[in-house]
């Protein structure tokens, strides 16, 4: 990429002059050295990909300024974000177990399903088990639309009442991820 002496020296002037003032300002916000002077070269980055858009007769100390809080804004929320979901993570129990009470509430499920009426379970297996869509469990079954939703109606009736609202929400949110 040829570049324009002109256009790379003014940047160059830009980047000297305000480096360690911007570091400072993002360091300020964030409290992390090396996050700082990430947040202040994506400023600089983006000055330079957007250097043709920017008008020259505006001092871009100001604009530089603002650059910077904002992305040191974003980072803060960030990392408001990942410590909300560290501590949120602490709550559950650890994978292993996790992994074993999923195994259990999947036994108790196909346990529920084998007790179903035959018809039910066949079309509850069909449709979240096989993954088909109501029609096309019916297309397979020979049965309408209407009546594969009774059966799924039926099915998550007789769940409901033999599991309870965790067990329920486990197994909605496992139904729903796939």
């Amino acid at each position: 990429m040829i570049v324009d002496k002109e256009k790379r020296d003014t940047f160059e002037l830009l980047y000297k002059t305000h480096y360690k003032e911007l570091y400072i300002h993002a360091l300020s916000f964030v409290r992390d050295e090396e996050e700082a002077k990430d947040i202040v070269t994506d400023v600089y980055e983006y000055v330079w990909k957007n250097f043709e858009k920017l008008d020259s007769s505006v001092s871009l100390r100001p604009f530089l300024y603002s650059l910077v809080r904002s992305r040191s804004l974003d980072f803060l929320r960030k990392e408001k974000t990942k410590e909300k979901f560290l501590a949120y993570k602490k709550t559950f129990p650890e994978e292993e177990e996790e992994y074993v009470e999923y195994e259990q509430l999947i036994e108790k499920v196909m346990h529920i399903i084998e007790n179903m009426p035959q018809q039910t379970a066949t079309v509850f297996k069909k449709c979240f088990i096989e993954r088909k869509k109501y029609q096309e469990a019916g297309d397979e079954l020979g049965i309408s639309i209407n009546t594969v939703r009774w059966h799924i109606t039926k099915a998550i009736s007789i769940l409901r009442g033999q599991m309870s609202d965790v067990e329920m929400i486990l197994l909605y949110a496992f139904f729903l991820k796939k």
